[in-house]
């Protein structure tokens, strides 16, 4: 009876370290992995930036210039206005940009 039990004892055990053996070559594995996929979305990522740079920036993105907000205030000085005392100043600025993107 002594005999089974100890065959199951060490039977049991030997699992034990089997999945201790597993996780430490698992382990280094997955963590190359996941250094091997950041590097890869590190290099998309920077690969998508240069090609973005080298088309340009589409002409709604582009910085509306003083000159051009001072031409669309003195068109629209009288809506500005009534914008600027209705929603504030910010909201205000912010049609007349899209003022001047709309006319570009």
């Amino acid at each position: 009876m002594k005999h089974p039990l100890l065959f199951a004892t060490l039977a049991g055990s030997s699992l034990l370290f089997a999945d201790v053996a597993a996780a430490q070559w698992l382990e280094p594995q997955l963590d190359s992995q996941r250094w091997a996929n950041l590097r890869k979305h590190q290099q998309e990522q920077a690969k998508k930036a240069a090609e973005q740079r080298k088309r340009g920036r589409p002409d709604d993105t582009k910085p509306v210039t003083l000159a051009e907000r001072q031409a669309a205030w003195s068109r629209n000085k009288r809506e500005y206005r009534q914008r600027l005392l209705r929603d504030g100043q910010t909201s205000a600025d912010r049609w007349l940009d899209s003022i001047v993107r709309a006319n570009r």
